[in-house]
């Protein structure tokens, strides 16, 4: 798994780490020393083979008392990069994941090592988790339903009755199964998307808990997603034209681009007027291509002809182009939304809210959710994690929010970011105790609870 690092001394192969989200990625060098292992989870009728990474805990959070091995909880993470670039390695917050690179920096620093012990212990393979990384068939030619398809299938091969997992011999080899009952599914960004529709749709057994860093398509009536853009956005570097993006836009005059599950971060060099962090990569601007024009709904929905995006935009009053930043991002009113829902009842529009957008299908029944967001996102606005959370609070599902003020989207990739908020009791802590307390530790009396 490839973590970007903003320490040189300890990798100085690597550069710090970026203040851009387009520049967040470190080549694929495996940072991290616990034992890992690639499966082919589904194979796609074009032939393409699509793979999870799995990382072991270590060995002294996978045995009990008497060095017996027992079924595993387990975290599937989705990777962001707007649906449309990105893979399994990259991309991933080593936050989540595990804590040793940060131990090894502190130690150097000679900071005091009862409070590196609890840094160090506190996430998820510390606590016993497998961690499962994830790639997806990507936008274009793909859509949201294909991807549904791609979240189904691994739903269904890693809660196979006995599914374990053996890891190539380091010392020795190891076999590990995966409890089907204690599997949290977390994304950030795009793969927040992902993350819904594993809450969705993923029912026998249902995620344990999801964690949502950031997701996309929280709340999709916003112009946000659907008014064009007077500016570009923060992360695309200038202002993006549909005509040098053919390959990836609708009607696709060449043909529809091959189908993809994977599509690595690539970037222009020195030589390049914008500087070299520019995308290289034409995949890395999709998201933001699509978004200046108010169209990414089109290309998630697959609907082009009419434009699903220009539907809900002329019934919403979403018209009038906005800018990019926080205090521009305005929601539709409540009565026209309430209107729109009503008049795609019964029509084929209402396949993609009920099959592709979390707020239409939110019930009882959905998994408890942690949700951790920048209020200055402007890659992707908070009002989509705020009104996910108001929805499952209004259904009494268990769920928290916490809102990272004034920060960016990314902001927990930064080189100061395990200094604000990972120390102990800190935001990255909060979310990682809470995924805990229904998938891992706690599991069993909140089962208990929940079925009074």
């Amino acid at each position: 798994m490839a973590f970007r690092s903003c320490f040189p001394h300890i990798l100085p192969h690597l550069t710090p780490f970026p203040p851009r989200l387009s520049d967040m990625i470190a080549p694929p060098t495996p940072l991290n020393t616990l034992p890992h292992t690639t499966l082919a989870y589904k194979t796609i009728s074009e032939g393409l083979d699509i793979h999870i990474d799995v990382w072991a805990p270590p060995k002294s959070a996978y045995q009990d008392g008497h060095g017996t091995l027992t079924p595993r909880s387990a975290f599937v993470y989705f990777h962001g990069g707007g649906l449309a670039v990105g893979a399994r390695e990259v991309w991933v917050p080593e936050w989540l994941f595990s804590e040793s690179y940060w131990l090894y920096f502190r130690t150097r620093s000679h900071l005091v090592s009862d409070a590196l012990h609890f840094v160090c212990g506190d996430r998820l393979t510390s606590r016993g988790y497998l961690f499962i990384s994830a790639d997806y068939r990507l936008v274009p030619p793909s859509t949201g339903y294909d991807i549904l398809e791609d979240v189904k299938a691994l739903w269904a091969y890693i809660t196979a009755r006995g599914f374990s997992i053996t890891f190539p011999p380091g010392d020795e080899s190891v076999t590990l199964e995966v409890d089907p009952n204690a599997i949290a599914v977390g994304g950030s960004s795009a793969g927040g998307f992902l993350t819904y529709l594993a809450a969705m749709h993923c029912r026998s057994p249902r995620p344990a808990a999801i964690a949502e860093i950031y997701g996309l398509c929280g709340q999709i009536f916003s112009s946000y997603y659907l008014s064009p853009k007077t500016q570009p956005f923060k992360f695309s570097f200038k202002s993006l034209n549909l005509d040098d993006f053919k390959d990836f836009v609708y009607p696709f005059p060449m043909g529809p681009p091959p189908a993809v599950a994977r599509s690595l971060p690539e970037y222009a060099g020195e030589d390049h007027p914008l500087g070299p962090e520019y995308p290289a990569n034409p995949r890395m601007q999709l998201i933001w291509l699509y978004g200046q024009h108010g169209v990414a709904l089109d290309y998630i929905t697959g609907q082009h002809e009419p434009s699903f995006s220009e539907l809900l935009r002329d019934r919403l009053g979403l018209g009038e182009k906005r800018r990019t930043v926080v205090e521009d991002v305005v929601l539709a009113d409540i009565q026209k939304q309430r209107e729109v829902i009503e008049e795609l009842a019964g029509k084929p529009e209402e396949r993609h809210l009920k099959m592709l957008f979390a707020q239409f299908n939110v019930d009882k029944s959905w998994p408890p959710a942690v949700f951790l967001h920048g209020t200055g996102d402007t890659g992707l606005p908070i009002q989509d994690s705020e009104h996910m959370f108001g929805l499952l609070k209004e259904h009494g599902i268990p769920t928290e929010l916490y809102s990272i003020e004034r920060e960016e989207h990314a902001f927990d990739y930064g080189c100061d970011a395990e200094e604000k908020w990972g120390q102990v009791g800190g935001e990255f802590d909060k979310v990682v105790e809470f995924v805990d307390r229904y998938t891992g530790r706690g599991r069993d009396k909140y089962t208990t609870l929940s079925s009074c």
